[in-house]
């Protein structure tokens, strides 16, 4: 999924995700909706993410097990137009797939709210 985000591709990107998958990003506040549903609302929530900036990569860090779903803590490098402003940070994901494919995408901004979500320490 994340080398398919990092290089635009939509075919790859959405083949990764079930057809009636869910997902809910972090930083929902800079978006339009705080829910994407089906593969629509992936490119739709690629789109409204990558609008604002000349470049983005999602790189992730770290893959804890929760049982039934997958915590991803995810480093993001973005720049804005121009190229003179480089923003980095750090979000976390709850993955769950099923039959291979992404069911549901929980973002959280602080990768403890996701770890506590799941019923981890952080």
């Amino acid at each position: 999924m994340y080398r398919a985000w990092n290089s635009g591709d939509m075919d790859a990107l959405t083949d990764a995700f079930d057809a009636e998958v869910e997902v809910r990003p972090a930083l929902s506040t800079f978006l339009s909706s705080t829910v994407y549903r089906g593969h629509e609302g992936v490119v739709a929530w690629y789109s409204e993410t990558y609008e604002p900036w000349v470049e983005m990569r999602a790189e992730p860090q770290r893959f804890l097990d929760a049982g039934e779903r997958t915590v991803v803590v995810v480093g993001l490098h973005a720049r804005v137009s121009g190229g003179n402003v480089d923003l980095e940070g750090e979000i976390a994901q709850v993955v769950t797939i099923r039959d291979g494919k992404i069911v549901k995408l929980d973002g959280y901004d602080q990768a403890e709210a996701a770890l506590s979500a799941v019923g981890l320490e952080p």
